[in-house]
């Protein structure tokens, strides 16, 4: 692992500053539309060409990006991607790359070709200003659940595995999860993009490949749901920048506790580096459908939660991916209802309602819009909409937060599916986040492995 793969530590010219006192933005615009509804059309344009980096030998090697995890946005409207590796057990330039993204091709291989670092961060420009992370990964054998992973699939050692959630606190700083094991890791970024590869977490909440199962291994649908320490593949969090209602401290951490256990859970802190168990809400349907209450995750699908997200209304907004709903509740855990992602509510065609209801991941991932995410539930914006990512669809859906209507799609399709891989087309948009100026960034995953950036349109720019 000496090879050019590490050189990223000082061959990026780290242009990121980020203040970690407390940002007051600038409000964003009220709706600009003579309609209301917000409209956006996609930037080909960006981001901008990933960097190149020189390796030992004096081989110039492009970035190449994995599947995008997450992305997150800080108090400067800089967009931080969290980064999947390669295919299993396959070699480039001598290093050993990692197994969840698509099989690398001969077109990624020459010209020579890296991996990006773990996390890379753009300006608003979508000029690539930091990256970071610990790109190291396992050479040995383990287990994962059932699954035995051999000697060469290259499982992350230090970050979590399966990167999967990130969020920019009030704070400034960064947080991270992944699906493939019990962590949550806390990153001071500025900290963090001088150590480039050597960059270590501030605070970590559960133990590495130790999960709240039996018998203690990592396991999809099948967590306890009870420890008090560990964590079972965490999908996403939120931080609090208020008072917690229970222990009255600023800074509690919501964790969307969801591909192994089936529950949100929060962590309280005093100090910003140590953690502590204290509530929980949400239980295991064991099923999915009709059947499951407002406080039931569905059991199966991928992610039960799959997001968690803080609003101005003081609530906390739960993903129930198998169930394409999401569930509300307040901080101290009380159902407050469901808002179900249901296409038969929009304007589209009744064909192009059935073909979205065939999708079975309607409620992947939320923002609110307007928003500003690293204020959760301060932020000061109305928070009319919520923009929600399509798994199963292929699009992602700006719904009216009050009626629970979808509006429009943010797709060139409109409100249809849109699957593809040419600009404002989706191939598993992942996770979404809207900026300070009301841009839309979009994360796609498995074959999509990019980032789209949708700006918003005022009312002139249409006929």
């Amino acid at each position: 692992m000496k090879n050019g793969r590490l050189l990223y530590a000082g061959a990026v010219i780290i242009a990121l500053v980020v203040g970690l006192g407390l940002w007051n933005p600038t409000h964003v615009k009220a709706d600009r539309d003579r309609d209301g509804v917000p409209k956006f059309k996609v930037d080909p344009f960006w981001p901008k060409p990933l960097p190149i980096t020189v390796s030992s030998t004096g081989v110039a090697q492009h970035w190449v990006t994995g599947e995008v995890g997450a992305n997150c946005i800080d108090a400067q409207d800089n967009v931080y991607t969290y980064n999947r590796g390669w295919e299993v057990g396959v070699t480039v330039s001598g290093t050993l790359d990692n197994n969840e993204s698509g099989a690398i091709v001969t077109e990624d291989e020459y010209p020579p070709a890296i991996p990006s670092p773990p996390v890379v961060v753009y300006n608003r420009e979508g000029k690539v200003v930091a990256a970071w992370g610990n790109p190291s990964l396992d050479t040995v054998s383990g287990t994962y659940g059932a699954y035995t992973w051999p000697a060469a699939a290259g499982r992350s050692t230090y970050m979590p595995h399966g990167a999967h959630g990130c969020f920019v606190d009030y704070q400034g700083y960064v947080w991270l999860g992944g699906n493939g094991d019990g962590i949550v890791q806390k990153y001071n970024p500025k900290a963090a993009a001088a150590k480039g590869a050597s960059a270590t977490y501030v605070a970590q909440i559960g133990t590495k490949d130790t999960c709240d199962s039996t018998p203690g291994t990592c396991a999809t649908d099948g967590g306890l749901n009870i420890s008090h320490t560990l964590l079972d593949d965490p999908a996403d969090m939120t931080v609090d920048p208020e008072k917690d209602p229970v222990t009255g401290t600023k800074g509690s951490v919501y964790i969307a506790d969801g591909y192994g256990n089936h529950r949100v859970v929060v962590f309280t802190t005093t100090d910003g580096h140590h953690y502590t168990y204290n509530r929980q809400f949400g239980t295991d349907c064991g099923t999915v459908g009709p059947s499951c209450t407002a406080t039931e995750f569905g059991h199966s699908g991928g992610g039960h939660p799959h997001c968690v997200v803080l609003g101005n209304d003081g609530n906390v907004y739960a993903c129930d991916r198998p169930n394409s709903r999401i569930l509300v509740f307040t901080k101290t855990g009380t159902s407050v209802g469901v808002i179900p992602v249901d296409p038969t509510s929009s304007t589209a065609s009744a064909a192009n309602k059935a073909a979205i209801l065939a999708g079975t991941m309607r409620a992947c991932d939320i923002d609110f819009y307007p928003n500003i995410d690293n204020l959760a539930s301060k932020s000061p914006t109305s928070q009319k909409y919520i923009l929600d990512t399509d798994l199963g669809s292929d699009n992602t859906w700006l719904i009216d937060k009050e009626s629970a209507t979808i509006l429009r799609g943010l797709g060139r399709c409109g409100i249809a599916p849109c699957p593809g891989h040419n600009a404002g087309e989706f191939a598993y948009g992942h996770t979404v986040r809207t900026d300070s100026h009301g841009d839309v960034y979009v994360a796609e995953t498995i074959t999509g492995r990019r980032l789209q950036k949708f700006v918003r349109v005022e009312e002139e720019e249409h006929h």
